[in-house]
């Protein structure tokens, strides 16, 4: 049983997945598929995270609105820009509690 609680006081960042799949906001739908297939995602690939040219995390993406999107829109116009985010400070209990209350199916985990 200490070795569960001792798990849960872990950082999330030594459980995160390390291979997020991140697009650019000014992309356009087919510029951002293009960019997926040359580029490849991992296996899987929920939600993409967008970004802006410094890096920084700009909204959220589910694949569906990425897959049923117009080619021509811009990734800025079809993602979603309220982000809840857990930081890289968290640990895997304060990760497992954001599930349960927003049921996503995953979150980006965030540095200052």
């Amino acid at each position: 049983m200490t070795d569960e609680i001792d798990h849960l006081q872990q950082p999330v960042v030594t459980v995160a997945r390390k291979d997020v799949a991140t697009l650019r906001g000014d992309f356009t739908v087919q510029q951002a598929l293009y960019a997926i297939r040359q580029r490849g995602i991992g296996e899987k690939i929920v939600y993409f995270y967008v970004v802006d040219g410094e890096e920084r995390l700009v909204g959220v993406l589910p694949t569906r609105r990425l897959l049923t999107a117009p080619p021509e829109q811009r990734l800025s116009e079809v993602m979603l820009g309220r982000v809840i985010a857990i930081p890289q400070t968290a640990t895997v209990l304060e990760a497992c509690e954001l599930f349960v209350l927003h049921k996503f199916l995953a979150f980006p985990v965030v540095d200052e």
